[in-house]
């Protein structure tokens, strides 16, 4: 069968109903794919106008697809450039296009061609479309229909390409976009030019009758679609295609200030259709629509980009008015309710809102008009400040937009009411995110907040004298109930919202207590009241009224207030409890009726964020409160099990039910050995390395192991079981790596040969894996070496020394002295573990010794005498000697040619010269912070350990003399004097006058 056959039927085959057609046809694609001329095949079949229309929008799909992974050099089975050839030459063939979905793809792939080939491969790509978009503009043979479709492709194509560059910070790629910039204002906006005047005869022709008459939106809709991909090439051109003022091209600022007239005149039409007719057609104004959005986006990147040019641009005051204009004119709707007499109660255009909020917000606060640290203004900054001082923020203007935004923005809307009855979780959630810039109440919060901190000492007296007055005096007006309900929360918003500038114009505490929680429409006052306490308890909350506060937030956070006032009053109580002024006897008293409110929120709630948040609150409580919280363990205990069931799937929420446990676990100390059998399911869950919620819950999982063990007074059998994860988490990350060899320790400290019973010897097998990995850090090495040390401590050689042996780590230690090929840093750590094999298995080392050849027993001698001297803990340096002595005790020549070096090492110890070193710390720097104040199990076994190590324990000069003694039993008198003759004559003599 012919290949163009077998793709048609494959194509045929995708765009099937049938799942299982669907299937068989992307297997079968992905073999194509791969084959030669594969993808030209594929235009042609998109070029035969023949086919059947899905199946060339399908073809199209497909080789869009195969362009993103196939097109590059680099990629695995790339396009051969023959085949490249075959397509590029025909990619501006098919501009006239008039399937919508097939017209879109289209595009698309002549976009990401221009993508991979502009300028390196294809460096006339923006010249060939610019002659298309050209041609099309000026062909007279072109009926209006046609003209139209080819334009739309064109400069949807022009628009990709251009967003393209535009995203690239490759110099190459910028200088290429700044390049091309004036050749594209050259042909484009003459077009947007001529567009926008035959948009505004079509209007005249019309301007009696424009909301009822189907003609003029069938005229002038094409001319709108034409305008907007302008408006979109243009306005990134603008902003990334003109690097300094100098290099404006011609046009270009042209198009940019009449821009600010065209926007209002789109504005205006909008405004007009909307309020007056019924049956404008949704195309036309979602388009019309966009046009208007379109100007804003341009002002605002402008502004980030370019903030000098912005504002000393001859229109920024025009445009910012303007801005201005429609923010004040839509006021009154933003506290309009459902019940108003005009039955409007939305802006028409609230994002044309938020860009105006956001554009003034980035005047009142920008880096870039600010004097620099030595309050010194640049030339550039003085325009700017002339600018936005003496025309745009002038005292007059200042004060409106404060009282504007006060009283009819920041308030609470209408539409937030709606949402508590709706979704109250789910606006909570809204609040508490970052994405402020997509909402006009809070977009408007920014700007009032930063107005005020910029002008603090002219608003600032003036919004003290506002927020203080009582609810009484301020109602003493003729305003309806409504009017007056929105001043007062307005007045409330912006006490919480500017607490840190009136600081030392109100007293927030003196506010609160002639302030009643009131009554008022779904609440708003009481979810305010609690807002505000949040908002002050932070800035300026005295010591001695901190109680009034929690009882005021716990009377609002019970379980006949509203669930966002509920909710809010806790999220303030947590920042009360999280603040650094916190008084945990002070709060003692509130502790139980605090876990009853977070309680029943908790059964209340839903939301996977919310219940996160409180139990997020949950868990600083117990961490603040410590021992306090123990009566009520039992209580948060039993809250887990349906926590966690409903937490099934969502890993990040989970990881918070961990915290809190490991909270709880921690306050509760030694008392927290009974829930070992409730706790050990979790921590299997969250750190096994075949369940693929590790990946999120092994951090806090082994972090609620080691609080665990840490905290246990004996060991249970779900405890145990869980040893069989520890050697596979030994081997999986360094990031965990430290914790995981603190989890090993703690439990060889509680039952050593329990735990060496049935895993001892995995364990030291990966602990032998670990410091025998040289790409690890010393640090890491040190760790290794650190936990094996203990183990050798703690666990007995009867039940201990077979795992050593049989794990090979003896020998590992052992190469690394002989061949020396690491740093001494590292080497000590390697020959730590060796002393202490020597003093804790004197027989298993002296037998390891003595099996070995003499020059290689030798080499490993001196070596590890030598790195003594790299040595600077004392009783690190105790171990040492203490290891050297355990050594002598043998047959071997090659430890016995050592002598003369250990001699003089003894020699050092006995008389303490190393006193003067500098000591390192004993205490395990891995512990709490609160260490020493808290009385941990663990940290009570560590000190046993620590007293009852040899290196402080054993009296140095007994176990050398009974070494010595050992060493001449063994070899004989004649060959033991042999030996000591060896040891230089002061050293020696030096050594029997500190023994004896």
């Amino acid at each position: 069968m012919d290949d163009r056959l077998v793709v048609i039927r494959v194509l045929e085959t995708a765009v099937s109903q049938d799942p299982a057609q669907v299937a068989q046809a992307e297997e079968s694609m992905k073999i194509l794919a791969t084959k030669p001329n594969f993808h030209a095949m594929l235009f042609d079949i998109f070029a035969d106008r023949t086919v059947p229309t899905q199946i060339r929008w399908m073809a199209t799909i497909t080789l869009k697809n195969g362009i993103d992974k196939y097109w590059k050099r680099s990629a695995l089975h790339p396009i051969k450039l023959p085949e490249k050839e075959l397509i590029r030459p025909r990619l501006l063939t098919m501009l006239d296009e008039d399937t919508p979905l097939v017209a879109l793809q289209y595009c698309l792939v002549v976009a990401k061609i221009a993508r991979w080939e502009f300028p390196r491969v294809w460096p006339s790509f923006a010249e060939d479309l610019l002659a298309q978009i050209q041609a099309i503009a000026t062909d007279p043979s072109l009926s209006a229909a046609r003209r139209g479709i080819m334009e739309n492709n064109v400069l949807y194509i022009m628009h990709l390409f251009v967003k393209s560059l535009s995203s690239r910070t490759l110099v190459l790629e910028r200088q290429s976009l700044r390049q091309i910039t004036p050749l594209v204002f050259a042909v484009l906006a003459p077009i947007y030019a001529e567009r926008i005047a035959q948009f505004h005869e079509v209007m005249l022709r019309n301007q009696n009758h424009i909301s009822d008459i189907a003609t003029f939106f069938a005229e002038s809709l094409p001319l709108l679609k034409t305008i907007r991909y302008c408006i979109k090439t243009l306005r990134r051109l603008w902003v990334f295609g003109i690097e300094k003022a100098e290099s404006i091209p011609a046009g270009a600022q042209e198009f940019y200030e009449a821009s600010i007239g065209h926007q209002a005149a789109f504005y205006d039409l909008f405004q007009k259709l909307t309020l007056e007719s019924s049956s404008i057609p949704d195309d036309y104004q979602v388009v019309l629509r966009k046009i208007v959005l379109l100007y804003g986006k341009m002002y605002i990147d402008f502004q980030k980009y370019h903030a000098v040019r912005f504002i000393t641009m001859p229109c920024a005051k025009q445009m910012l008015q303007w801005y201005w204009l429609q923010i004040a004119a839509e006021a009154p709707r933003m506290v309009a309710t459902p019940e108003d007499s005009d039955g409007a109660c939305e802006p028409i255009m609230e994002p044309l809102l938020i860009q105006g909020l956001e554009l003034y917000k980035n005047v009142v606060k920008n880096f870039f008009y600010t004097a620099d640290d030595n309050n010194q203004l640049d030339d550039e900054v003085k325009r700017c400040r002339q600018v936005i001082d003496g025309e745009i923020l002038t005292p007059d203007a200042i004060a409106k937009m404060a009282e504007l935004l006060m009283f009819y923005y920041i308030p609470l809307k209408p539409k937030d009411l709606e949402r508590w009855q709706d979704d109250p979780e789910g606006w909570m959630t809204d609040e508490e995110s970052d994405f402020w810039n997509f909402d006009v109440r809070r977009c408007a919060e920014h700007l009032f907040t930063d107005l005020v901190s910029q002008e603090r000492d002219r608003l600032a007296p003036e919004l003290a004298k506002l927020v203080m007055q009582t609810d009484e005096g301020a109602t003493n007006d003729s305003r309806s109930p409504i009017e007056q309900h929105f001043r007062r929360e307005g007045r409330y918003a912006a006490l919480g919202l500017c607490a840190n500038d009136l600081y030392d114009h109100v007293d927030f505490c003196k506010w609160l207590g002639q302030h009643r929680v009131e009554e008022s429409p779904m609440g708003v006052a009481k979810w305010r009241m609690a807002w505000l306490v949040g908002k002050w308890v932070v800035v300026k909350f005295p010591a001695d009224q901190r109680p009034h506060a929690y009882t005021l937030l716990l009377e609002l956070a019970q379980s006949d207030e509203l669930l966002v006032v509920r909710i809010e009053a806790l999220s303030s109580l947590m920042r009360c409890i999280d603040d650094w002024d916190f008084d945990p006897e002070q709060f003692a008293p509130f502790l139980k009726p605090a876990f009853e409110c977070i309680t029943n929120v908790l059964a209340k709630v839903d939301m996977p964020e919310t219940r996160m948040r409180v139990v997020n609150f949950l868990s600083s409580i117990v961490q603040r409160m410590q021992r306090e919280i123990v009566p009520y363990a039992e209580s948060i205990i039993c809250l887990i099990p349906p926590l966690w069931q409903s937490a099934a799937g969502e890993n990040m929420y989970q990881t918070t039910i961990l915290v809190l446990i490991t909270k709880v676990i921690e306050a509760l100390g030694a008392q927290s050995t009974s829930l070992q059998s409730f706790v050990a399911p979790l921590v299997r869950h969250s750190t096994d390395l075949t369940d693929p919620a590790h990946v999120y819950l092994i951090e806090d999982g082994i972090e609620l192991w080691l609080i665990l063990i840490r905290n246990a007074t004996a060991l249970d059998s779900s405890l145990m079981e869980l040893l069989q994860l520890l050697p596979g988490l030994l081997q999986y990350s360094t990031e965990t790596l430290r914790k995981v060899l603190k989890v090993v320790e703690g439990y060889v400290l509680i039952d050593a040969p329990g735990v060496f019973h049935n895993n001892g010897l995995a364990i030291v097998e990966a602990l032998h894996a670990l410091v025998s990995d040289t790409n690890l850090t010393v640090r890491a090495t040190a760790a290794g070496y650190n936990t094996l040390n203990m183990i050798v401590q703690c666990v007995p050689f009867e039940a201990g020394g077979k795992a050593i042996i049989d794990s090979n780590v003896l020998w590992t230690a052992f190469t690394f002295i002989v061949e020396k090929k690491e740093a001494e840093l590292a080497l000590v750590h390697h020959a730590g573990f060796l002393s202490r094999i020597a003093v804790h298995y004197p027989q298993l080392f002296r037998e390891f010794v003595l099996a070995q050849e003499a020059t290689l027993a030798s080499t490993f001698a001196k070596n590890w005498v030598d790195l003594f001297d790299d040595v600077g803990n004392v009783a690190q340096r105790r171990l040492f000697a203490l290891g050297f002595a355990v050594a002598i005790a043998t047959t071997n020549d090659g430890i016995l040619e050592a002598l003369p070096l250990m001699v003089p090492v003894w020699n050092e110890i006995m008389s303490d010269t190393g006193s003067s070193l500098v000591y390192f710390s004993d205490v395990d720097d891995d512990l709490p912070d609160d260490y020493g104040e808290v009385v941990v199990a663990e940290n009570k076994r560590r000190q046993l350990l620590l007293n009852a190590d040899p290196a402080h324990k054993f009296d140095i000069k007994h176990v050398l003399a009974d070494s010595m003694n050992e060493c001449e039993r063994l070899n004989g008198a004649d060959r033991f004097h042999a030996i000591v003759a060896r040891v230089d004559a002061a050293d020696f003599e030096d050594f029997k006058n500190q023994l004896s």
